[in-house]
């Protein structure tokens, strides 16, 4: 061989040898990266529709009428819709906090000796008669929601034995009433004050 074909050659080997080393010492190239971004939506998501009930507003209001309310709407809701109370209705004599129910007729009562009347489908939301825990008689204990004739008694013997009731939750001291009946007289009873 020839004295250029030497060189020639160890030329080309000298290039392969470079070139195997490049290719073990170089870090290694992976696979393209490919970033998706989410398309952002639109549209919001659907919200739920509230759901509402129609009650029929009479009596002692501005407005009487039929209104449409949120599900949730109290006999306060009602009234305010019908414009609210006539001058002279004591809201006081109201269980303004009454749920109402799709459908209900509400009357209110132009003064506290009247009853707010509603249809079948209401639940009682009556004007309620304050009862006199001190002075009532039995039969007065038994129009109570909860007292029967045995709690009625068990009142009126303990207000007996121990005087006047001088507080409505000191009614709970009476054997048989429960703080869950206490809580459903509360807004029934009275000391007489």
């Amino acid at each position: 061989m020839k004295a250029w074909q030497h060189t020639l050659a160890g030329f080309l080997l000298g290039l392969v040898v470079v070139a195997a080393v490049l290719l073990l010492v170089s870090p290694r190239k992976g696979q393209p990266i490919a970033l998706i971004t989410p398309t952002p939506r639109l549209t919001p998501d659907p919200t739920a529709t509230p759901k509402s009930i129609r009650v029929h507003v009479t009596g002692a209001v501005k407005t009487p009428g039929v209104y449409t309310l949120p599900d949730t709407a109290r006999l306060e809701d009602a009234i305010q819709a019908a414009g609210g109370l006539l001058e002279g209705v004591d809201p006081q004599a109201l269980n303004l906090a009454a749920p109402l129910e799709d459908g209900q007729r509400l009357t209110i009562p132009a003064s506290a000796q009247g009853s707010l009347t509603t249809d079948d489908r209401s639940l009682n939301v009556a004007l309620p008669v304050l009862v006199n825990i001190n002075t009532a008689s039995l039969a007065e204990l038994e129009s109570l929601p909860g007292i029967g004739e045995v709690k009625a008694r068990a009142i009126f013997d303990y207000r007996q034995k121990n005087g006047l009731f001088t507080a409505l939750e000191d009614l709970m001291k009476v054997e048989g009433i429960s703080q869950s009946l206490f809580k459903k007289l509360e807004g029934l009873i009275t000391l007489g004050e």
